[in-house]
């Protein structure tokens, strides 16, 4: 069954107590309802965990089933217009399996999770929170339904996190991750 790998991910806050990260308060998709080889988009709805003034990387990732019914695609920081943005995400494929156990919190271990083909974003520069607990920043990931796609609810998770580079620039094993969120939604695919 399609949704074995989900186990009541909904809504799971996985807040931490950490400078430069924002944490999840919302996750959505805005047209709930596409027809095979329609298109919508996932809304992460974030703010600034506390006013620290510091930075980190952010990251997003966007977990659909294996059946490939259902890709995830262009990612964009700050539609709402706060925190620099709007701004593209540069889009990655092995973002999560580079995570890997390194989110795990309440009960939630990223690395425990199958069934899911993943595609993770990051912002290409550390975000500064600037002691704005009260902005939220939107970011939305495209969804689009194969042409082919099988009539069906298709399973969405959405995480979000902080990353802390080792300096080079590039997510990568030795790399330190916080997950500050996890939800999921379901889109469904007409014929």
């Amino acid at each position: 069954m399609r949704k074995k790998a989900l186990f009541g991910l909904l809504a799971l806050p996985l807040a931490l107590f950490l400078s430069g990260c924002f944490v999840l308060q919302g996750f959505w998709i805005i047209a709930n309802s596409i027809p095979a080889g329609g298109k919508t988009k996932a809304v992460f709805q974030i703010h600034a965990l506390r006013g620290s003034g510091d930075t980190a990387y952010q990251f997003f990732l966007i977990g659909v089933d294996d059946s490939n019914d259902l890709k995830a695609t262009k990612a964009k920081w700050g539609t709402n217009g706060v925190f620099g943005g709007p701004y593209p995400l540069p889009g990655s494929s092995n973002l999560a399996s580079i995570i890997g156990s390194d989110c795990t919190s309440n009960g939630f271990n990223l690395a425990d999770v199958s069934g899911m083909t993943w595609k993770g974003y990051v912002t290409p520069e550390p975000v500064n929170d600037r002691n704005k607990v009260n902005k939220d920043v939107m970011v939305q990931v495209g969804l689009k339904a194969i042409p082919t796609a099988s009539a069906d609810e298709q399973p969405v998770i959405g995480v979000t996190g902080a990353w802390l580079d080792d300096g080079d620039g590039d997510p990568e094993a030795g790399d330190t991750f916080y997950c500050t969120g996890v939800s999921q939604v379901f889109v469904n695919v007409t014929a």
